[in-house]
C-alpha cells in the first residue's frame, strides 16, 4: 500500500532498536526508570528443585518482595547498658516476604497452600501431625518470572536466569492468614510466604534464600498452555452440543 505524502513507514519489527542493547556495566548502574513487566508466579516443592512447577496465577497489581534483616544489640556500661544505644550490633540472618493478592488462581494451588504442604487431609489437622518441622521436607518453591526481557549482559540471554528481576526462592513458608473472597466479584486468593534460608542438610542449596534458578519454567509454561487449550476445547465441545440443528 502506497504511503500518503509526508508519512514514515514504520520500522519492521526485527529493526526496531533493542532497549537491552546496552546491558552491562554502564546501563545497570544508572539511574533511570526500571520496569520488571507483568511477574509470572510459579510454585513448587521444596523438595524437588528440579521437579514439576506449577502456573499459581496472577496478580491483582505488583509483587511486592521486602527483605527482613535480623540483628542483636551489644549493649556497654558506657552507653547506659540494656537501656542506652548499643556499642555495636551483630547481624543475625534474613528473609524475605512475599505478598500475594490474586485474581486468578486454582482450586489446586488453593488447597496446597491451605494444607502447608504438609497436612494430609483438606480442612483438618491430626494430633500426629502438629509439631512437625516445615523446612526440611514441607517448604514450597516459588519462582518469578518477568515478562519484559531486563538481562544482566549484553549477550542476548539463553534463559530468564540473566534477568535481574527473576527469582528463585527454593523454601517458602506460609508467614500469616490465607484469605478467599466470595461474593458476586470475583474471587481473590491473598496470603503471604516467607522465604528462608535452605537448611545445611541441603548441601547443593544451603544457606540459599534466593538465586536465579529457573528449572522447570519452560515445563511449567507448557503444562500450563495446554491446559488452557483443554479447557477452551472443552467449552468448544459443550456449545456444540446446544448449537442449534441444521437439517439439509
Amino acid at each position: 500500500m502506497a504511503l500518503r505524502k509526508g508519512r514514515v513507514a514504520p520500522q519492521a519489527v526485527g529493526n526496531l532498536p533493542d532497549p537491552n542493547a546496552g546491558a552491562g556495566t554502564e546501563q545497570n548502574n544508572s539511574v533511570d526508570v526500571k520496569i520488571s513487566g507483568a511477574v509470572n508466579i510459579y510454585i513448587g516443592d521444596t523438595m524437588s528443585q528440579t521437579g514439576q512447577l506449577y502456573w499459581m496465577g496472577q496478580q491483582i497489581d505488583d509483587t511486592a518482595i521486602v527483605t527482613r534483616e535480623f540483628f542483636n544489640d551489644v549493649p556497654a556500661d558506657s552507653h547506659g547498658g540494656p537501656q542506652g544505644p548499643p556499642i555495636d550490633r551483630q547481624v543475625l540472618g534474613r528473609i524475605v516476604q512475599l505478598s500475594f493478592n490474586l485474581s486468578t488462581w486454582s482450586q489446586r494451588t488453593r488447597t496446597w497452600i491451605e494444607q502447608q504442604n504438609y497436612y494430609s487431609v483438606p480442612g483438618a489437622i491430626y494430633d500426629w501431625e502438629v509439631g512437625e518441622p516445615l523446612f526440611q521436607t514441607h517448604g514450597f518453591r516459588i519462582v518469578l518470572v518477568p515478562a519484559r526481557d531486563n538481562r544482566i549482559t549484553a549477550a542476548v540471554p539463553a534463559s530468564k536466569a540473566q534477568d535481574w528481576f527473576c527469582y528463585n526462592f527454593p523454601l517458602c513458608v506460609m508467614a500469616g492468614p490465607i484469605e478467599a473472597s466470595q461474593s458476586t466479584k470475583f474471587t481473590t486468593l491473598s496470603f503471604t510466604m516467607e522465604a528462608h534460608r535452605v537448611p545445611q542438610m541441603n548441601n547443593t542449596l544451603s544457606g540459599v534464600i534466593w538465586n536465579r534458578d529457573v528449572t522447570g519454567v519452560n515445563e511449567a509454561v507448557a503444562a500450563q498452555q495446554a491446559e488452557m487449550q483443554a479447557q477452551y476445547d472443552a467449552i468448544l465441545a459443550e456449545r456444540a452440543k446446544t448449537a442449534p440443528v441444521v437439517e439439509e
